[in-house]
């Protein structure tokens, strides 16, 4: 990441914000606005992680990668499971949960959604997508795959999704911690607690990005945001009239 975020705005500290959980773990400096070393050591490490976990080797890799955490997520598979549960009694439920191989993944996630259901807000576990998607567009102008430029256009995106779709950071942490729970795929104490430790540092830190900034910034220029949604009109009607 260039020096160049040390002097962002705001609105692009908000969006860096989404992925503050990820960029702790990873032991990134947050009074430097987890700015990373552009060593050959530090490049080299990026690029593996990108291939290992996401199979990311080209530019092609990355916008498919982060598309996918766009437009689906892991929440997609949150939202399906609650909404059957949703249609379940309680005893229903409990039946169901019964019908599956014990300790599986699928059995796993189908608890924590039933733990998590009544307690997250309409967007579920989109923030685990969002946070990820945060650190994909870092990670990946760190290696050159995408400008910086076009980092903070897609991070500045997304931003605004997050921000209606959650009521305050705390709020936010929660449902990323639970989403990470549901891609673990596994129910563990002990990694609830080092993420909720993480989420409840950034609540709780004066200095932490989350304390820093109101979740309510305003992130669009009000004019912007109307000729966005006119360009958005124009286009969904070019589409229908061809």
């Amino acid at each position: 990441m260039s020096s160049k975020q040390a002097t962002l705005d705001p609105t692009d500290l908000w969006g860096l914000a989404l992925g503050a959980v990820l960029f702790e773990m990873n032991g990134y400096d947050a009074a430097n606005n987890y700015e990373i070393e552009p060593t050959e050591e530090n490049l080299e490490a990026i690029r593996r992680s990108l291939k290992r976990g996401w199979g990311i080797e080209s530019t092609e890799d990355l916008m498919n990668n982060l598309r996918w955490l766009q437009e689906e997520g892991h929440r997609t598979s949150f939202y399906e499971m609650r909404s059957f549960l949703s249609t379940l009694s309680m005893a229903d439920q409990s039946a169901f949960l019964e019908t599956l191989p014990k300790n599986t993944e699928k059995h796993m996630q189908y608890i924590l959604v039933k733990a998590y259901m009544h307690k997250l807000p309409l967007a579920g576990i989109a923030a685990w997508d969002f946070g990820r998607y945060v650190d994909l567009c870092r990670m990946g102008a760190f290696v050159g795959y995408i400008s910086e430029e076009t980092s903070w256009e897609l991070i500045r995106k997304v931003a605004v999704v997050a921000q209606e779709s959650y009521s305050g950071w705390l709020e936010y942490g929660i449902s990323y911690v639970a989403g990470r729970q549901f891609w673990l795929g596994t129910i563990s104490e002990e990694k609830a607690k080092q993420h909720t430790d993480y989420v409840r540092s950034l609540v709780l830190n004066k200095d932490s990005l989350w304390r820093r900034l109101d979740w309510n910034l305003k992130l669009v220029d009000e004019e912007e945001a109307e000729e966005a949604a006119e360009a958005e009109e124009v286009e969904a009607e070019a589409v229908e009239t061809v």
